[in-house]
């Protein structure tokens, strides 16, 4: 398989989610362990690197910031959180307290009144809180991946 192959394989490519299933495709083919060669093996992990830092919108109609984009395919990987670009800011919700820390070397912050995480910077503070609902309301908003919990069956 040569570099354009591989590159090839990445065109049709609409987000994260597909761009991993082609990655994991390939990599079982490419992998030195299953008799893959190496070299090709650093060359498809440049190739996706490359397309997670420069080359993948989210939302073919809505590009968000480059720096947003960036933060989100370093959390899109975890399961249980509900990932919301609510105008220039990241809020997630669900499951975040077992990727606390990550979240914080992130630079996520959390509010405590709503109990969710955000990234994006605060002008100050409003004397007069708002409801996600409202802030949803006034900037907008994009769900990026919701990875609801298994449910149990009784």
């Amino acid at each position: 398989m040569t570099q354009l192959q591989i590159e090839e394989k990445f065109k049709s490519v609409e987000g994260l989610n597909e761009a991993k299933k082609v990655y994991k495709e390939l990599a079982k083919k490419l992998h030195p362990d299953v008799g893959g060669d190496n070299e090709m093996f650093k060359m498809l992990n440049e190739i996706y690197n490359n397309i997670l830092e420069n080359g993948l919108n989210f939302l073919s109609e809505d590009e968000f910031d480059l720096e947003l984009e960036k933060v989100i395919s370093k959390i899109l990987h975890f399961e249980n959180i509900v990932i919301e670009v609510v105008g220039s800011w990241i809020w997630l919700s669900g499951d975040t307290k077992s990727i606390k820390e990550t979240l914080k070397e992130l630079n996520f912050k959390w509010a405590s009144k709503k109990k969710m995480w955000y990234y994006g910077e605060m002008k100050g503070r409003n004397p007069k809180q708002k409801s996600m609902d409202d802030i949803k309301a006034k900037y907008g908003c994009q769900t990026v991946q919701t990875k609801p919990s298994p449910r149990v069956i009784q």
